[in-house]
């Protein structure tokens, strides 16, 4: 079933059974009987089908929803796997931006090498974009979509922010219920004032809200050290240093924002190496597991 499902989801993505074909290279006849056979295990309709269009129906939407993340991450997870063990004895050079071990800590590569104990890592931190051509740099991760001609982006994920302040400030301020209320305290973030998107619980849906700062700053740890001084209710990535020792609370717990990204770019020019597969690949399956 889970093949069949897979299947599914690549359906989905392409719009309509010709275009899945090409894509998969499987006869469109082949593919629709295995789509029918995994209604019926499941004893549902997942496409409504016309002559012109397909859509999902509200099952297949559902089954969309919840299966899609999961395949990505099965596959990055065996191309990481297959990817890794072809280069293990390979030094790859990465650059990351300033923050990248603020909001990550350390663990994100340290885990990599324990992983794959042969593996070696020259990690340059610079918010320049890197020279591919001139340097050994042949990897870049960053949290601002490169701008950079002639090279490959990947977009790798969002990262989640939640919402925190200090007990100091909200006693002075009072404490939001809703994020609409957000608009009525000075926020402390990464950006300056523009509207953030804030999910809703449990159902996917994005809300704009509009917010005010007096304190912006691009370090993370300037932003927990402004929210404990009560300057105002910080919006901190949740894959940031260890929040516990701090002396601010989280607010609005069944909310996060998504507007944080991370991508992963590489020359045109150049081909990954297996090693460096290896480290992009684990880029997407560590950050679709813990996103």
């Amino acid at each position: 079933m889970f093949d069949d499902i897979s299947l599914f989801v690549q359906i989905v993505r392409a719009g309509n059974f010709s275009k899945a074909s090409k894509q998969l290279g499987m006869p469109a006849n082949t593919l629709s009987r295995r789509l029918s056979g995994l209604e019926n295990k499941l004893g549902t309709l997942l496409f409504s089908r016309s002559t012109r269009s397909l859509s999902c129906t509200p099952d297949g939407e559902r089954l969309y929803k919840w299966s899609g993340v999961n395949i990505d991450s099965l596959d990055t997870a065996v191309n990481f796997i297959r990817s890794g063990k072809q280069g293990e004895n390979e030094k790859v050079h990465i650059q990351v931006p300033t923050n990248f071990f603020e909001i990550f800590q350390n663990s994100f590569f340290f885990e990599l090498l324990k992983f794959y104990p042969e593996l070696e890592l020259d990690i340059h931190v610079s918010d320049d974009e890197p020279d591919f051509y001139h340097s050994p740099i042949k990897l870049l991760l960053s949290t601002q979509k490169p701008g950079m001609n002639n090279c490959t982006t990947h977009k790798v994920c969002n990262l989640a922010s939640g919402f925190y302040a200090s007990e100091a400030y909200l006693e002075q301020h009072g404490t939001p219920a809703t994020p609409e209320e957000l608009a009525n305290h000075h926020c402390i973030y990464r950006g300056g004032e523009k509207p953030i998107n804030v999910l809703l619980p449990y159902s996917g849906i994005s809300l704009p809200v509009r917010i005010k700062s007096r304190f912006t700053t691009n370090s993370t740890s300037g932003i927990i050290d402004a929210a404990e001084q009560g300057l105002g209710i910080a919006i901190i990535n949740e894959q940031s240093a260890n929040l516990a020792s701090r002396k601010i609370t989280r607010i609005l717990s069944q909310y996060q924002t998504c507007d944080e990204e991370l991508y992963a770019a590489y020359s045109n020019n150049k081909k990954l190496s297996a090693g460096e597969k290896a480290v992009f690949n684990y880029a997407i399956a560590r950050m679709t597991t813990i996103g």
